[in-house]
């Protein structure tokens, strides 16, 4: 180990690393500055000095407000951790408070997991008394790499079973479930449960993010039908509007299914034909494994899968 330069660090105000890891996770000055309970104009200030000592600008504005640089994310990538042994090292009995702080939680998910999930995080939040603040993300098994390298993001909920050896992030199962149809049973005229004549001739609503073919199409054709697809849309929440009236089966996440059913009156249905199982899990940076805060969220998450 490298002796440590006292004369150096003598010269650097740490806390600047604190506002500059707030920043990376908020990309918003004033919303950074509320976090660390500072003014907009002394945030404003550190970021200037921070600019200075890393010869770079770190934060670029756009649209969707501070943009990291390279080397900012180069850097936040190093920060985290040694902040959070920093807190373990100095505050290790003391417990996170989701009642004492507005930490805003940035969660990323698919929609149709935000329909249920969203729903149960703000109950829980009011029921509780939690001043933690929650920010969904939109992602899904396909781009949830993508979503976890933004630095804003705590832990991402997927539809996927990621590598079990992988270093730059942790996870663990949520939850797992199958598969419902959901239609108009008026417009479709068909009573409930579904038969496997009605569904395999139907006009079918796919849900698909690269909106390409699913498996119910290959299993479909695996039984000599081709899927009639009346429209392909990308995301879940659409379905509630897109099937009232219209005689057509979307063939969707049994949870999912039934909370847009309760909100629309639309029924469901067992598939008719053999579905597969899917299994939910919460990801997560290597980064943050450990952290209070992370592992608070997590067993958050954990009560919401156990949740009849």
């Amino acid at each position: 180990m490298g002796t440590i330069n006292t004369v150096d660090l003598r010269r650097i105000d740490l806390n600047l690393l604190v506002v500059f890891q707030v920043l990376c996770q908020e990309r918003h000055v004033t919303r950074a500055a509320l976090k660390l309970n500072l003014s907009q104009s002394a945030v404003s200030a550190s970021l200037a000095r921070l600019r200075t000592l890393f010869d770079d600008p770190l934060f670029v504005r756009t649209r969707d407000g501070m943009t990291p640089t390279p080397k900012a994310l180069a850097i936040s990538a190093r920060v985290a951790p040694t902040l959070s042994s920093i807190v373990d090292l100095i505050f290790d009995d003391v417990a996170f408070d989701p009642k004492r702080t507005t930490r805003i939680f940035h969660l990323a998910m698919s929609d149709d997991l935000e329909l249920v999930l969203a729903p149960w995080l703000m109950a829980r939040k009011l029921a509780e008394g939690w001043s933690v603040q929650f920010a969904i993300h939109q992602t899904n098994s396909t781009v949830w790499r993508e979503t976890l390298a933004d630095p804003r993001i705590d832990i991402v909920v997927c539809g996927t079973r990621p590598e079990p050896q992988a270093a730059s992030y942790q996870s663990e199962p949520l939850l797992s479930g199958s598969y419902l149809c959901l239609y108009d049973e008026q417009a479709l005229g068909c009573p409930q449960p579904l038969s496997r004549a009605v569904y395999l001739q139907a006009q079918h609503v796919r849900v698909s993010f690269d909106l390409q073919r699913g498996w119910v199409d290959e299993r479909m054709a695996a039984l000599g039908f081709t899927r009639r697809t009346l429209c392909t849309i990308s995301h879940f929440a659409g379905l509630g509007a897109l099937l009232q009236g219209v005689p057509a089966v979307a063939t969707v996440p049994e949870h999912a299914a039934r909370a847009l059913a309760a909100m629309t009156g639309l029924s469901t249905s067992p598939v008719p034909i053999d579905s597969p199982r899917f299994s939910v899990s919460a990801i997560w940076s290597t980064r943050a494994d450990g952290s209070a805060e992370n592992t608070w969220l997590r067993g958050v998450l954990q009560r919401f899968a156990e949740t009849p």
